[in-house]
């Protein structure tokens, strides 16, 4: 009997489960050159034509798979790649140089690849680079049909497993159907990396930044994951086996007596009404969040349209999507943020040194206009549902509030133009994650017409931590008194310049969190729709006036260590019934 083994990781995403392993590996593809004689060179190409159509039977299954089980939303760059496979100029070019050459097809179809790639990625068209990750995921699936290499997706993966891997892509989380995957753990990335996030949505547990997981772990072995304390348990006793189905049923009741909770106003018990509000990444998660007990969508992050089609949606897509969210949502807010492309979130073939400092978010857009106004125009003409906002990502200088306003006025006088019926009075804000941002608060307030304070990034950038890398991540604490301070700043000066502020990360959705948030002066809190009922529970045992004095005193403390200690004691000592509860 195999050994009980406890891999230790973060914690990103709360639950437990028990399943078998399934290894998301994807096998490094060795291409040799192989002379063909002229006798076999028909039936070279002809096993090359099969390989297409095996690729193409493939992507086509996927296609209806993930269409049924998961949302037409996810599938629709798959159509792409399938059309890729019939590229009339790359079948014959390789067709040819098979009887020229007299040489291999996974040879020769490597080689067109590549300089089919090359080709593209040094095009000035933006969309034609962006094709060169597609030619290679479509091309090395045919590569491995031709040599007979199985393949490993996350869309294949077996009903009752954990998914592990050494990592999974923001494009490659989307593709997570949760009906099949009970749980995921990973080698790299921190509490606030998108693979943690996405799992979050799709109330998977996870586990991440695992050393090593994959020379420790095989595939079909059997484990327990628990994302509660950051471990993933491989061969466990029956013992351990015994306790956690004792966690699973405490979560169970947990969960029922927090039920009624999503019905309840989110309110404090001396009257204050708070907004609490979803993040959300993908339209399917709008009914989770209603039957949570939203107030609206805080947060739609719009850049996954864009990852899971692995290129620019077109307008009509766009709109689409924001028209039959805000439909759905009504007469609720539902606050689209602008692509926020870039650092962990890789969208082209542009690789930096520092992608969390480079070209990301709002730089993005203001660079590309004409890939910015298509997204512009798709939330101002979903806008005529009359309760849709809009949130600039990443801010950090007031030339940049300009510039996008400069942009978003040349969009509504050509809408106008069109005749094309939008919210004249749509509100404009921006998310505040950057220090400068925060510093100069005062200033940017009388621009927008609120702020959302992103505390994953703005955390990242004053203590200077890089949030997705494991060996640095446990000194990312959102708790720290600097990160503290300057919400605090940004509160006070929204509201000075009669604003709304509301903040949207992680932090949002901590419950030792929201009676400071509360005593800070707080208007709205956006988190994981999993995470409202809770946050209402808590909120429902708070006064004001206890949690501004929460407040004062943590904004003294001189380290995170000291902040977190005095908010877990006065929960438990002011709160009965809600202390501990993470």
């Amino acid at each position: 009997m195999a050994k009980e083994r406890i891999l230790k990781g973060i914690g990103v995403s709360k639950g437990i489960c028990q399943g078998e392993v399934f290894v998301y590996e994807t096998k490094e593809v060795k291409i040799v050159q192989t002379p063909i004689p002229a006798r076999y060179l028909a039936t070279e190409v002809e096993r090359f034509t099969k390989a297409l159509q095996k690729t193409e039977k493939e992507l086509s299954s996927i296609k209806e798979r993930i269409n049924a089980e998961i949302g037409v939303d996810f599938a629709q760059f798959l159509d792409a790649q399938i059309l890729m496979l019939k590229d009339r100029e790359i079948i014959e070019s390789v067709s040819e140089r098979i009887k020229i050459e007299k040489t291999n097809a996974e040879y020769v179809y490597h080689k067109v690849l590549d300089e089919y790639a090359k080709k593209l990625g040094a095009s000035r068209d933006q969309y034609l680079r962006e094709r060169v990750a597609d030619i290679w995921d479509v091309g090395m699936r045919v590569l491995r049909n031709l040599l007979g290499m199985t393949h490993s997706s996350v869309v294949d993966v077996p009903q009752g497993s954990v998914l592990v891997a050494h990592d999974i892509s923001p494009s490659d989380a989307a593709l997570i159907n949760p009906n099949n995957v009970l749980g995921l753990a990973i080698e790299v990335g921190g509490r606030t990396s998108h693979t943690a996030i996405t799992t979050r949505a799709l109330e998977i547990p996870a586990v991440v930044g695992v050393e090593n997981l994959l020379a420790k772990i095989k595939n079909g072995e059997k484990v327990i994951l628990d994302g509660n304390r950051g471990i993933l348990i491989k061969s466990p006793t029956p013992g351990r086996i015994q306790f956690y189905r004792g966690e699973i049923k405490k979560e169970i009741e947990y969960q029922k007596m927090l039920s009624p909770f999503c019905e309840l106003p989110a309110k404090t018990r001396d009257g204050r009404q708070l907004d609490i509000s979803a993040n959300i990444e993908f339209f399917v998660e709008y009914s989770h969040a209603k039957r949570s007990g939203a107030m609206g969508i805080g947060l739609f992050r719009t850049e996954f349209l864009y990852l899971t089609r692995r290129g620019n949606p077109s307008e009509e897509e766009q709109f689409r999507v924001y028209d039959e969210l805000a439909k759905k949502m009504k007469p609720d807010p539902v606050i689209i943020r602008t692509y926020d492309l870039g650092g962990d979130k890789i969208f082209s073939d542009y690789h930096e040194a520092n992608p969390f400092l480079g070209w990301r978010a709002i730089r993005v857009s203001l660079d590309d206009f004409d890939f910015f106004k298509i997204q512009l125009r798709a939330i101002l003409r979903a806008s005529v549902n009359r309760n849709i906002r809009i949130m600039y990502p990443m801010i950090s200088t007031y030339e940049e509030i300009q510039k996008a306003r400069v942009y978003f006025k040349e969009v509504t006088e050509e809408l106008k133009k069109e005749k094309v019926d939008f919210d004249d009075h749509i509100q404009v804000g921006i998310m505040v994650e950057t220090p400068s941002a925060a510093i100069l608060s005062n200033q940017l307030a009388a621009h927008v017409d609120f702020f959302s304070i992103g505390s994953n990034d703005l955390t990242q950038y004053v203590l200077a931590v890089d949030r997705g890398n494991e060996r640095v991540s446990h000194l990312f604490d959102h708790f720290h008194p600097a990160v503290l301070r300057l919400i605090k700043q940004v509160i006070d000066a929204g509201h000075r310049s009669h604003i709304w502020v509301g903040l949207c990360g992680e932090l949002a959705a901590d419950p030792s969190a929201i009676p400071l948030l509360v005593g800070l002066g707080i208007d709205e809190l956006s988190m994981s729709p999993v995470a409202i009922p809770r946050a209402k529970m808590v909120l429902r045992a708070l006064t004001v006036p206890e949690c501004e004095k929460i407040a004062d005193k943590a904004l003294n403390f001189r380290c995170a260590s000291e902040v977190q200690k005095f908010l877990n004691r006065m929960i438990a000592k002011k709160f009965p019934g809600i202390g501990g509860i993470k």
